[in-house]
Order: structure tokens, then C-alpha cells, then sequence
């Protein structure tokens, strides 16, 4: 658990120590070489670009996913084996959702969803199984008409509400992916299935469980914000902006826009508009994420801030490009809905 602890709080060179020598001493343990890998790829994606970061993370999964096989072989009644062989291959899903291939990032999680498939059966299947299972029902219900029909094909129902209701089960009963469950779920109640009291719940769980993993400060700012805890939210971002100077290189310049969008729209709810405009085009100008969930929220209230001034064609020009990101998020809808009728404050 200690490497675990050390990863999800972003101390990644001692998490990768200790993780490589479980692998060897533990060798059968079912949990130590997945969170290997993501502990290397969250180490890349913090030192190197996007191509660097790719190559390294599908050679690690290729290499863990022989180690799995081969305990899956020997050991075929340890449902926990098949629950992380299944895990591994879904981890492919997470490059090709980055690239914005949404049919690829589909056909590889559908891939791990079958070995998971097979590990949920018995009584003593693990409640852990529930976090991929939902996320694949969530990710199938999304508005995109061809993975539904490929989901369907292959014989699961796309529905988001399930799938939260599933990424909620491991949030709260599992034994192992309860943080990564609820990291999740705030991204999934703050950006895309709106619920601000349970996205302030989890994701305050999480910050406050690992208090130097910076991402989970910037969605516990968020959370604040969206609950109207402006006070608190203040005392986040002062603390995050002393923080992110200390944060890896390729980490800097990836969280510095997700920080400016979360100043832009306190100063937005504080009624600055001036100093709101000022962070949103920081936020647009130097975004360097292949999440892009906080651009088109920063597209959606730029738009809302020319609405409120009166500036409809450059408000409906935000909202347009809000809307050309396709990304999914509830902004979209938002920005849609506002291009048609404007922002009334």
C-alpha cells in the first residue's frame, strides 16, 4: 500500500521503487505491476511530450500484460488476476482517448471489459471489478451514435446512469480502486453529468487524502466554486499557485491552464469580469492537454462574459468554438443552448 499511497500523492520516484521491487518479491500479488505502469505513465506525462509518454505506456502495459496471462494460466480460479489482466488492457483505451479516437478507445476498453467480465462472477467477486465495468457502460452511453451501436453489438447497454451507479459501488465498497473511482466520479460530476454537491464529495475525499497530488487540487477548487463556497475556494487557489511552481516541468505546463480557468471563474462569481477575460485567454493560449475538459469550459464562460457585455458576435465566436471540441462535457450542451439564446447572467 505504500506504493500505492506514494503514486496517488505524486511522490513517483519513490512509488516506482518500491512498486519495481514488489514486482520481484511479490510477483504474484494481483494489484503491484498495473499501478507499476500508471505509475511510469503518470512519471512520463509529467517529464516528456505526448509521443515519448505513449510509446513508453504501450510498452509497459505489453510488458505487464504477459505477466497477468501467465498468472491467469496458473492460477485460473483467481478471479483478481482476470480483474487486472482486463484492467491492463483497458489502459490502452486511456491513449487513444487522448488522441480524440473514440471508436479505438471503445474497442480497447471493450477488450479488458471482456477478461473483467469474467472475473465478476461468484461470491467473492471483488467489488473493485465495478469501476472499469461502469466506466465502459458510462463511456457506451455518451452521445455518440456509432459506439452505441458498437456497444450494443456486443452486448452491453449503454447507460451513464449505470455506470455511475457502478463507479459509485467502487468508490465506497472496493478494496483498491476507490481513489481512482472517485477521481473519476469528480471528473464525471463536474464536467459531464453535472452533480455539485457529489463532486465537492469525492473530490474533496481524495485531495485531502493525498494533499500533494496537485490534480486533485485543482478539482477540489472546482468544487468549491460550483457549491458556492467562494471563501474556501480563494484559500484552494492561493495555495495551488504556491504549489504548481514546484510541480515537473511537462505537469506545469499541463496544470497551468486547468489554473487559470479555475481563477478565471472566481473572478467570474466574485464579478471581475476584467480579470475573469484576462485568465480565460491564459487558460486558451497556453493549453498543452489532450484533456481538453477545462478548455471548452473556458470557451463557454468567455462566451457568457461577452453576453453579459453585449457582445453577441464575440460571444456566439466563444460558443462556436466551445462547440467544435466535441469533447462531450455538458459545456457543449451549455454553449449550444447560449448560441441560440443568450447568457442572461
Amino acid at each position: 500500500m505504500k506504493g500505492v499511497d506514494a503514486f496517488f500523492n505524486y511522490e513517483f520516484e519513490e512509488s516506482i521503487e518500491i512498486l519495481s521491487k514488489a514486482r520481484t518479491e511479490y510477483r504474484n500479488h494481483p494489484v503491484v505491476h498495473v499501478v507499476w505502469a500508471a505509475a511510469w505513465y503518470h512519471y512520463d506525462q509529467s517529464m516528456f511530450s505526448a509521443d515519448r509518454v505513449y510509446s513508453n505506456f504501450v510498452n509497459r502495459i505489453n510488458e505487464i500484460e504477459i505477466v497477468y496471462d501467465s498468472l491467469v494460466i496458473t492460477y485460473p480460479n483467481n478471479s483478481e488476476y482476470l480483474l487486472y489482466l482486463g484492467s491492463s488492457q483497458s489502459l490502452k483505451a486511456r491513449i487513444y482517448l487522448g488522441q480524440k479516437k473514440y471508436l479505438s478507445t471503445f474497442y480497447a476498453a471493450y477488450q479488458g471489459f471482456r477478461s473483467i467480465q469474467k472475473s465478476n462472477q461468484g461470491p467473492n467477486a471483488a467489488k473493485d471489478v465495478y469501476l472499469p465495468l461502469g466506466v465502459v457502460e458510462w463511456y457506451a452511453g455518451l452521445k455518440n451514435p456509432i459506439i452505441q451501436i458498437a456497444a450494443r453489438s456486443m452486448g452491453i447497454t449503454p447507460s451513464r446512469e449505470e455506470g455511475i451507479r457502478k463507479m459509485q459501488t467502487a468508490a465506497y465498497e472496493s478494496t483498491w480502486a476507490w481513489i481512482e473511482a472517485m477521481s473519476i466520479l469528480a471528473i464525471t460530476y463536474q464536467f459531464f453529468d453535472l452533480n455539485k454537491e457529489k463532486g465537492l464529495e469525492v473530490s474533496q475525499t481524495v485531495s485531502e487524502k493525498y494533499p500533494d497530488n496537485f490534480g486533485y487540487g485543482l478539482y477540489h477548487a472546482m468544487g468549491l466554486m460550483q457549491n458556492g463556497k467562494i471563501n474556501a475556494a480563494l484559500e484552494k487557489l492561493e495555495l495551488l499557485n504556491k504549489k504548481i511552481v514546484l510541480q515537473r516541468p511537462y505537469h506545469q505546463k499541463r496544470y497551468n491552464p486547468y489554473l487559470s480557468y479555475l481563477w478565471a471563474n472566481y473572478y467570474f462569481l466574485t464579478n471581475n469580469k476584467k480579470a475573469s477575460l484576462i485568465y480565460l485567454d491564459r487558460c486558451i493560449n497556453e493549453y498543452n492537454s489532450d484533456l481538453d475538459i477545462f478548455l471548452s469550459n473556458a470557451f463557454l464562460l468567455k462566451g457568457k462574459i461577452y453576453d453579459t457585455q453585449n457582445k453577441r458576435f464575440e460571444a456566439k465566436r466563444a460558443y462556436r468554438k466551445c462547440i467544435k471540441l466535441k469533447n462531450q462535457t455538458a459545456a457543449i450542451d451549455f454553449a449550444k443552448q447560449y448560441l441560440n439564446e443568450p447568457f442572461k447572467g
